[in-house]
């Protein structure tokens, strides 16, 4: 499980999708880092990207 900054553990798409806002700030702090890599940091880019376009019509509550 994933814990954000405020503790709050993630346990499936649904509850990422809905805690992304402050997963996201942090991944955009990972991507400002100096100690990563080029490579890295094209990569937390994309990935920003792509979840961005996730929307509630994408999800489903039921796994």
């Amino acid at each position: 499980m994933l814990a954000t900054m405020k503790d709050r553990k993630i346990n499936d798409l649904v509850d990422f999708y809905r805690h992304w806002p402050e997963v996201r700030a942090q991944a955009q702090n990972l991507q400002a880092r100096r100690d990563i890599g080029d490579d890295q940091r094209e990569i937390l880019k994309w990935m920003i990207r792509v979840v961005d376009r996730v929307g509630p019509s994408d999800l489903s509550e039921e796994v």
